[in-house]
């Protein structure tokens, strides 16, 4: 026994010495002052070694490489399969915060669950393959629903996009006092909306509109969601490449919103700097220019190499530059624990098994369940009822297959179609006829025919919408289309069910075909989440996140970034569908609107009741407008929402807490924000034009 304690003593004693001798292993300093030591051990050519992505490690310290750019947009991508939530734009059209922050949490255990089957990274060799840095979510706004990576976004308003990426962050990086549970990084900062012309765009935005539409969403990341990374944007802004804008990276994220962390590049973004944007002729000036803005790791491994290393010896960057720079990622790999004792970080503890557990597939289900949107219901036609409905055609091109999305990976478990979904909730007195879309169409019309109920699954897939893919129209593909009209002709008793990550219109089948409910990219468990939507067995409660046009005749020039043109916030025309609009199998009443000034925030308050024969949710959306505005005033502008669940007959009082911060505008006049005086026009309503309630 008294040798034990002798060997422990020692070993104590040794290890204080090392840490002495080297402070940056000694976890009892602060992480800042473990930073200057380590940062003072490295050699110019080490510390440029951390500002590339696939960064090669410094092994005479015992510093393992670490390779950054994975994702995690709605479960990790790599390596190895993992848990497969809905695309990012479904989980906005939940319209919960907190079911989004509880799902991203389950991301980063998964991701340090996997890191610790890995041995903490000594197994994983791929490149933009580590699990602790993320580049997600993607905040940028849906402003134009041609863009073909819409479906990575949160849609189209800066207030929801906002909530939902800071829940999402929050989730991601964990609660840990000491340590992040993985980093978040938001992207595309800022103004990223075109594929066509990624690499060289340049978006013309005035800076009233880049405050009040653009920047917002990414603010509340930072100062809410308190991102350590952030990645910076392909495009230039008025001219200037955001990979190299000393206004977006310092003036404005480090000095007026407080950032601490590290700046990212999109992936060659400082190399088009040169080559697209044509901003300066050399890659050493690039690498000089993007430095001194504030951009700290690129991406892309080629100019933060040997091209900095020469405006280095030209006397373009110092060591202060770099050495900011490097100081900024060091501070990350210590807030992660990269370099403590493995056993003092709670996350270690992650056991791998849990990835892909039933537990997690029963988040994936549930949020799946809360995106599903019910655009149409004509007839009462849905829920259909097992005992009534004795047959069923399943058709079309997303019936029998599960589309993601961008950036997703490969589920642990066998992801549930539209149509096993079906076949499962049926049961088995319910006979269910699946014709394959590649078919001739005279077997899904005679399926239809013979048939009580048809369900048309269509919509589109990464062949139409994606990273590096704009889309022309908004309509649905003209085969689906002739399809459609086919089997409404064939049997009316038609449901359509859409597969989309983006906006569609759909106004023939708007007119014509009884009931529409938009899946979104459900996920794994999408399947499932939809037939329980077919048959009763969940009220949907989804709303949309974005409008949904009659068509690209409502829309301005792709490449025109007047917000004033555009959303739920200035488009007066008729729409297909508006900005936060959903139905549901039963109705709520709203009454008795209060609104108190609290100082910090104005609650308004209102009486909700579920006046149908359905439990269900209801998304109370809280709209404004300002007693004053200097130029063209928005319609009105989101500013709170509550998701509240009431059963049959429920009666609840809701409050909604408008933060006073919020209640602003830019002044160009003045260069600040404005919050003006008095209390703004409350609309509470369940959509942006369905108001209930009104308060002047």
């Amino acid at each position: 026994m008294k040798r034990c304690i002798l060997t422990g003593v020692l070993l104590a004693l040794s290890v204080g010495a090392w840490a002495q001798n080297e402070p940056w292993r000694d976890e009892s300093l602060s992480v800042e002052t473990r930073v200057e030591d380590l940062l003072g051990r490295l050699t110019l050519d080490e510390k440029i070694d951390l500002l590339r992505a696939t960064s090669p490690g410094v092994p005479r310290l015992g510093i393992d490489k670490y390779y950054h750019g994975n994702e995690a947009l709605h479960g990790i991508v790599r390596p190895g399969k993992f848990t497969v939530f809905p695309q990012a734009i479904a989980l906005s059209a939940m319209w919960d915060p907190e079911l989004l922050e509880t799902v991203s949490g389950v991301i980063s255990d998964e991701a340090r669950a996997r890191w610790n089957e890995l041995e903490r990274g000594k197994k994983q060799t791929a490149q933009f393959s580590d699990l602790l840095t993320f580049w997600s979510p993607t905040v940028n706004m849906a402003r134009d629903p041609r863009w073909g990576r819409t479906p990575e976004t949160y849609g189209e308003d800066p207030f929801l996009t906002g909530e939902t990426g800071a829940a999402f962050v929050r989730g991601l990086q964990g609660k840990d006092p000491r340590y992040l549970k993985v980093v978040s990084t938001p992207k595309h900062f800022s103004a990223n909306n075109e594929e066509h012309n990624r690499f060289e765009c340049n978006a013309v935005i005035s800076e009233k509109q880049m405050r009040e539409y653009y920047l917002p969403p990414f603010e509340a990341c930072i100062r809410r969601g308190k991102a350590q990374s952030i990645m910076s944007a392909y495009n230039a802004i008025n001219g200037i490449p955001c990979t190299a804008n000393p206004w977006l990276l310092t003036t404005v994220l480090r000095d007026e919103w407080g950032f601490d962390g590290y700046v990212v590049s999109d992936c060659g973004a400082v190399g088009n700097i040169v080559e697209d944007h044509h901003y300066v002729l050399r890659d050493e000036t690039a690498a000089a220019l993007a430095l001194q803005a504030g951009l700290d790791l690129e991406c892309g491994d080629n100019i933060y190499i040997e091209p900095l290393h020469k405006a280095y010896d030209l006397h373009l960057v110092g060591d202060a530059d770099i050495d900011r720079a490097a100081r900024r990622i060091l501070t990350a790999r210590m807030r992660l624990g990269m370099y403590d004792d493995p056993a003092h970080n709670p996350y270690n503890a992650l056991d791998p098994a849990i990835v892909g557990s039933p537990a997690h597939r029963a988040y994936a289900l549930q949020a799946a369940r809360e995106s599903i949107v019910l655009l149409k219901n004509d007839r009462n036609l849905l829920p259909l009822k097992p005992g009534r409905v004795r047959s069923i055609a399943v058709v079309g091109l997303n019936a029998a297959t599960c589309e993601f999305g961008d950036y997703s990976g490969e589920p642990v478990t066998a992801p549930v179609s539209v149509l096993d979904g079906i076949r499962a909730a049926a049961g088995k007195s319910v006979r269910i006829d699946h014709v394959p879309w590649d078919t001739p169409v005279e077997e899904a019309l005679s399926a239809a025919r013979s048939s009580q109920v048809v369900v048309a699954v269509m919509g589109i897939n990464k062949e139409t919408e994606r990273e590096g893919k704009d889309r022309e129209t908004l309509d649905l593909p003209a085969g689906q289309r002739e399809y459609l009209q086919k089997l409404y002709r064939a049997n009316p008793n038609l449901v359509l069910v859409l597969v989309a990550g983006s906006p569609l219109s759909i106004v023939w089948e708007d007119k014509n075909i009884p009931s529409i409910v938009n899946a979104w990219y459900p996920g794994q468990e999408g399947g499932t989440a939809v037939a329980e939507v077919l048959f009763g067995k969940y009220n949907p409660a989804g709303r949309l996140p974005l409008t949904y046009y009659y068509g690209t005749d409502d829309l301005p020039a792709f490449d025109d970034y007047d917000i004033t043109k555009r959303t739920y916030k200035y488009f007066d025309g008729d729409v297909l569908y508006p900005f936060g609009y959903g139905l549901s199998y039963t109705s709520f009443r709203y009454t008795n609107l209060r609104v108190e000034d609290r100082g910090e925030t104005v609650d308004v308050t209102f009486d909700l009741k579920n006046t149908g024969r359905y439990d269900g949710d209801e998304v109370a959306q809280v709209y404004v407008r300002l007693p004053e505005y200097e130029g063209k005033a928005p319609l009105c502008e989101l500013r709170g929402f509550r998701r509240v669940h009431l059963k049959k007959g429920e009666t609840r009082t809701v409050t909604i807490p408008i933060r006073r911060e919020d209640l602003r505008y830019w002044s160009e006049t003045r260069r600040a924000f404005v919050v003006p005086e008095g209390l703004p026009e409350i609309r509470v309503g369940a959509s942006s034009r369905d108001i209930r309630l009104v308060k002047n």
